[in-house]
C-alpha cells in the first residue's frame, strides 16, 4: 500500500493487455509489453494479463509467500476478460484455459517455459470435448497438461510417463497410435502415479494449478539453467519475471488448425521476406522444443494462401511498427489466425549487419537508430569459418538437413550431452548429435563446435542458440539415425561412433566425413557500409590487437584505424627466434648476449616491417617486452633438457642459470619498464629493430608512424629515463630526424594514475592496460581468482567481474583521475583502453563519458566494439540505462 494525498492506495500488480505498453517492459517484461502493444494495434491476440516483476520480486522476499493483493487484482483482471469472451476460468461447461508465459525483460529462448492448458481438470475435459465437439483434442489436451504439469511443477521425471505409455501401449497391441480409449487409460493411470511419485494428488482445482504454474516459473527463474544462462549473457541484473496469463488457442483441434513461428526476414541471412516453419493439427510448444519436424512455411502458401498472406501482411506491420525483424509465433484454430507473441527477432551476425542497412534503405529507421539499434556483441561472431568450397568435393557428404547457421566446424563426435562440460574442458572440439533439438540443458549446446539433430525444425528454440552463437548446425537430418544403446549413429549407411571426426557445413546444411578444410567467411557489403555509418558518429577510434601481419590484416579489414598494442614479445614464436633469444638470455657474458641481440635484430625488424607495411600512414603503437625474461624459457622437463643439449650445458649449469631469472611474484617483478634498468640490452635490441624497420619502410615509400608504449612505468623519472635511451637510439639508427615516432606508456599501476600530472609532461600519450590496473587496484589475481570472484558476484560485492566489465566505483575513479591530471598538463594527449574490457558494452560507454580517445582490442571484436563506441557517442547520459536494456534486446 502506499499513501497518496491522505489516500490509502493498493500498489498496482496485474494490468490487462490493454492497459500496458511497451514503456512498461522494465514492470511487464518484454512479452508482457509486447503483447499490450499488439492488442492495442488491433491484432488477433488472445486476451489477458500481466503479472508484474514486482510480483516475483516481492514473492521471494517473503520468502515464497504472495505479496497481498497480487491474487485479488489477478482475480479481478480475469473476471473482466471473462465478460469480453463470455467465458468462465474454472467453468466446467465451456471453460476459459489459460497459458502462464514468462515474460522477462530480456528474452531468454527456451529456458522459462510456458505451462499451458490451466484451468483444465476431470470435469472440465467433459466440457471441452462437448463445446468443441471433438473429445480426442479434449483428453489429448488433458493428457498433455497432467504430464508438462507434473514434470515442470511437481518434479516428476519424464521417464515415468514413458514408461507408463509403453506399458499401455503394449497393452493395447503396441500400436503407437493414439485413441481416445487410450488416452483416457492413460489419464487414469497418471493421475494414479502422481501421489506414487510426489505423495499428493494432482490439483483439480484451476485456482491451485494457477498459482502452482506461477510460482514454478517464478522459481525456476532462480534455478540453477536460469542463473547459468543469465551469468553467461550478462544478465545478472534481472530481479525477476513478468507472467503474462493468456487465453489458450489450439493448433491441435482439428485438421483447419496448427501452429507456427515465422520471422519477417530470414534470421540467418537477413534476406527479406516471411522465413520459418509450421505443422497442423499441432500446437507451437512441440516446435519451439525441437521435438518433432515441420514443414517449411511456403508450404502454407499453397495450402492456406489466405492465412499465409494475413502472417505476412501482419509480419510486416509488426515490423513497421517495432522498427525492427520480427518473430512471429502463431495459432491457427480452426481455419482462424491468432498470433499469441511477437520480439525482436534473434538474429545470427550476417542477419543483423544487412538488417540494419536493408532497414534504413528502406525509410524504416534512420541511420542513427540502425546503429543504436543494433545487437553489436553479435558482430564479433562476424569472423568464423567456413568449408572451402575447393575442397569439400574431395569429402564424402554423409548427409542433409536445414542449416541453423552459416558458420562450418569441423570435430569429434558426441553424443552424450552431460558429457560436454567434461570435454570442452579437456579443449576439444565437440560435434554433438542428439535426437531432438531441446534447450533442457543451455551449456551442451553453448559449448559445442557444432550441433547436428534428427528432428526439429530452424524455428525450434535451439536453433535460436547455434545462430547467437554462430555455431555449425545441421536440423532435421532426415537420414540420421541414434542408437543410444550403442553410443552411436547411422546417416545413410554409414555409421558413426563417438569421436569420430567430421565437419558440419552450417552454410549448405551438410554433413561431411573426416576434416574438410575451412576458410575465414568474406565480409559483406553491408558491413562496409554500417562499419562507414559508425565512424560517423564515434569520438573514440578503434584500433587492433595484434603482433602478425594476418591478425592486423583482418583488423583493418574490419576497419580498424591502427596499432593499439602490439605485443613483441609474441613475434619472436618461430624456432629461429625463439632460439636466439633463449641464447641471449642463458649467455654467459655481457658481451655474447649483445652479439646474439644484434644477429635477433635482422630477423626481428622484419616482424615490424610487415605490420608498417599493412597499417601505412596508421599509428602502430608497439609494447616493448611486458613479461619477465623467463617467459621465453621451456619449462617442461624434455624441452629443458633438449634446450641444455643445444647450449652445450649441463643439467646443473642450465638450472643455475634458470635460478638467476626465477620470480615469486612474477607479476610485480622484472618486467615492462624495470627490464630496462635490469637488462637494458633487451629494450635497446627492440627498439633498434623499430627504427630499422621504420627506416627501411621509408625507403620502399612506405609511411610508418611509429608508438613506442613502455609498460609497468609508476613515475615520471622512470618514463623519462627510458624515453631519454630510446632518443639515443633514434639518434644512432638516423631515425631522429626521418622517422614519426611518440613514446608514451602503459598506466596499470595505481601509482602511475596518482601522478598522471607529472607523468604527461613527458609523454606523448596513455593506455589504460585494463587487466592489470585491475589486478593491482582490486589485489585479484586474473588466473587465480575465479572462485573468490564467484563469491564477490554471489554477495553482491562486484554486480560483474572485475575483469569483463570495468570495476566503475574502482579502477574507474582511477581512471577518472588520470585523464584529469594528465589534461591539467598536456590538454590533448591521447588517452586509451586495451583489455576485454572493450568489448563491454557498460566499460565502452564509462570510457565515452569520461573522454578516452581510442579502444584497443582483437581483430574479430574490431566490428563489436566499433558499433559500441558509436552507440556511446550517440547515448545521452539520461538514456542510458533505457537505450542499453533496448540494445541489449
Amino acid at each position: 500500500q502506499r499513501r497518496v494525498h491522505g489516500i490509502i492506495q493498493m500498489q498496482r500488480y496485474a494490468y490487462l493487455f490493454k492497459e500496458g505498453s511497451s514503456l512498461m517492459r522494465a514492470k511487464i517484461g518484454l512479452k508482457g509489453a509486447r503483447l499490450s502493444e499488439m492488442f492495442k494495434m488491433g491484432l488477433p491476440t488472445p486476451p489477458g494479463l500481466i503479472i508484474s516483476t514486482s510480483a516475483c520480486v516481492k514473492y521471494f522476499d517473503n520468502k515464497r509467500s504472495h505479496e497481498v493483493g497480487v491474487q485479488d487484482q489477478v482475480k479481478e483482471g480475469l473476471e473482466i476478460i471473462e465478460k469480453c469472451i463470455s467465458k468462465k476460468f474454472g467453468d466446467e461447461r465451456d471453460p476459459l484455459l489459460l497459458a502462464v508465459r514468462p515474460s522477462t525483460e530480456i528474452q531468454m529462448p527456451g529456458i522459462l517455459k510456458d505451462i499451458c492448458n490451466i484451468g483444465l481438470n476431470h470435469r472440465a475435459v467433459i466440457g471441452l470435448a462437448r463445446v468443441t465437439g471433438n473429445e480426442f483434442f479434449a483428453w489429448n489436451s488433458y493428457k498433455t497438461f497432467i504430464e508438462e504439469f507434473s514434470i515442470r511443477s511437481l518434479g516428476i521425471h519424464p521417464h515415468r510417463f514413458i514408461g507408463i505409455r509403453d506399458k499401455i501401449f503394449k497393452e493395447k497391441g503396441n500400436s503407437a497410435e493414439l485413441s481416445v480409449e487410450k488416452i483416457k487409460l492413460l489419464v487414469n493411470e497418471y493421475l494414479k502415479a502422481v501421489p506414487r511419485y510426489t505423495g499428493r494428488k494432482f490439483p483439480q482445482d484451476p485456482e491451485e494449478q494457477l498459482w502452482m504454474s506461477i510460482e514454478t516459473i517464478y522459481n525456476n527463474f532462480r534455478g540453477q539453467e536460469c542463473l547459468m544462462y543469465r551469468r553467461l549473457n550478462d544478465l545478472d541484473h534481472l530481479e525477476g519475471t513478468a507472467i503474462a496469463l493468456q487465453q489458450m488457442a489450439y493448433g491441435n483441434l482439428n485438421d483447419r488448425s496448427g501452429a507456427g513461428r515465422i520471422y519477417t526476414r530470414n534470421p540467418i541471412t537477413g534476406e527479406k521476406g516471411i522465413y520459418g516453419e509450421f505443422l497442423m493439427n499441432s500446437q507451437l510448444e512441440p516446435l519451439l522444443d525441437g521435438v518433432c519436424t515441420p514443414n517449411n512455411i511456403e508450404d502454407l502458401r499453397a495450402s492456406h494462401p489466405v492465412i499465409f498472406n494475413q502472417l505476412d501482411s501482419f509480419g510486416q506491420k509488426l515490423e513497421r511498427r517495432f522498427q525492427d525483424v520480427q518473430d512471429v509465433h502463431f495459432i491457427i484454430q480452426n481455419g482462424q489466425l491468432y498470433l499469441v507473441h511477437s520480439k525482436n527477432a534473434k538474429l545470427g551476425p550476417a542477419a543483423e549487419v544487412k538488417t540494419a542497412v536493408d532497414l534504413v534503405r528502406e525509410g524504416i529507421i534512420s541511420e542513427r537508430d540502425s546503429i543504436k539499434n543494433i545487437y553489436s556483441p553479435m558482430l564479433s561472431r562476424l569472423h568464423h569459418k567456413v568449408v572451402d568450397p575447393k575442397a569439400k568435393n574431395n569429402h564424402k557428404v554423409l548427409g542433409k538437413g536445414i542449416s541453423g547457421s552459416l558458420a562450418s566446424a569441423t570435430g569429434q563426435v558426441l553424443f552424450d550431452r552431460n558429457k560436454v562440460i567434461e570435454w570442452s574442458k579437456e579443449k576439444k572440439k565437440i560435434i554433438l548429435i542428439t535426437k531432438e533439438a531441446l534447450t533442457d540443458n543451455y551449456l551442451s549446446i553453448a559449448l559445442t563446435h557444432g550441433y547436428i539433430t534428427q528432428f526439429g525444425g530452424s524455428i525450434s528454440n535451439a536453433s535460436l542458440i547455434v545462430r547467437d552463437k554462430t555455431i555449425a548446425s545441421v536440423l532435421s537430418c532426415a537420414d540420421l539415425e541414434i542408437n543410444e544403446k550403442e553410443n552411436t549413429c547411422r546417416i545413410g549407411s554409414n555409421i558413426i561412433k563417438e569421436g569420430d571426426i567430421i565437419t558440419v557445413n552450417g552454410l549448405d546444411g551438410e554433413i561431411y566425413s573426416g576434416e574438410v578444410p575451412l576458410i575465414d567467411v568474406d565480409l559483406s557489403n553491408e558491413y562496409q557500409v554500417l562499419s562507414e555509418w559508425a565512424s560517423k558518429y564515434t569520438t573514440m577510434r578503434v584500433l587492433v590487437n595484434g603482433h602478425t601481419k594476418e591478425a592486423i590484416s583482418l583488423g583493418k579489414k574490419y576497419g580498424a584505424e591502427g596499432i593499439g598494442l602490439c605485443k613483441t614479445e609474441f613475434m619472436l614464436d618461430d624456432p629461429m627466434k625463439k632460439c636466439l633469444i633463449r641464447k641471449a638470455i642463458l649467455s654467459d657474458s655481457l658481451d655474447e648476449r649483445k652479439r646474439l641481440l644484434e644477429e635477433l635484430v635482422q630477423f626481428h625488424k622484419e616482424d615490424f616491417k610487415g605490420i608498417f607495411k599493412v597499417m601505412t600512414k596508421k599509428p602502430c603503437t608497439v609494447r616493448i617486452f611486458d613479461p619477465p625474461l623467463n617467459f621465453f624459457l621451456p619449462s617442461g622437463v624434455q624441452e629443458k633438457k633438449k634446450l641444455a643439449e643445444e647450449l652445450g650445458f649441463t643439467n646443473e649449469k642450465l638450472n643455475s642459470k634458470y635460478a638467476l631469472f626465477a620470480q615469486c611474484n612474477p607479476t610485480l617483478g622484472v618486467r615492462g619498464s624495470r627490464l630496462a634498468f635490469m637488462h637494458p640490452e633487451f629494450v635497446r635490441f627492440q627498439v633498434k629493430s623499430m627504427f630499422i624497420a621504420a627506416l627501411e619502410s621509408v625507403e620502399e615509400g612506405i609511411t610508418p608512424l611509429l608508438n613506442i608504449e613502455i609498460p609497468m612505468i609508476c613515475s615520471a623519472k622512470e618514463f623519462t629515463l627510458i624515453k631519454e635511451e630510446i632518443e639515443e637510439i633514434a639518434k644512432e639508427t638516423g631515425a631522429l630526424d626521418k622517422i614519426n615516432y611518440r613514446v608514451g606508456l602503459l598506466v596499470e599501476i595505481p601509482r602511475a594514475a596518482f601522478k598522471a600530472d607529472t607523468i604527461a609532461k613527458k609523454a606523448d600519450f596513455m593506455h589504460f592496460g585494463a587487466d592489470d590496473l585491475t589486478q593491482l587496484t582490486c589485489g585479484l589475481s586474473r588466473e587465480d581468482s575465479d572462485g573468490v570472484i564467484d563469491k564477490y558476484l554471489e554477495n553482491g560485492i562486484f554486480s560483474k567481474s572485475p575483469f569483463v566489465s570495468l570495476d566503475i566505483s574502482g579502477v574507474g575513479e582511477l581512471m577518472k583521475m588520470t585523464i584529469k591530471k594528465a589534461r591539467k598538463e598536456k590538454k590533448n594527449i591521447k588517452i586509451g583502453l586495451s583489455g576485454k574490457h572493450t568489448s563491454d558494452s557498460a566499460s565502452v560507454q564509462f570510457c565515452q563519458d569520461i573522454g578516452v580517445n581510442e579502444l584497443t582490442c582483437p581483430a574479430e571484436k574490431i566490428p563489436t566494439v566499433k558499433i559500441m563506441a558509436a552507440q556511446a557517442a550517440l547515448l545521452e547520459k539520461k538514456d542510458q540505462l533505457t537505450t542499453l536494456t533496448l540494445t541489449l534486446n
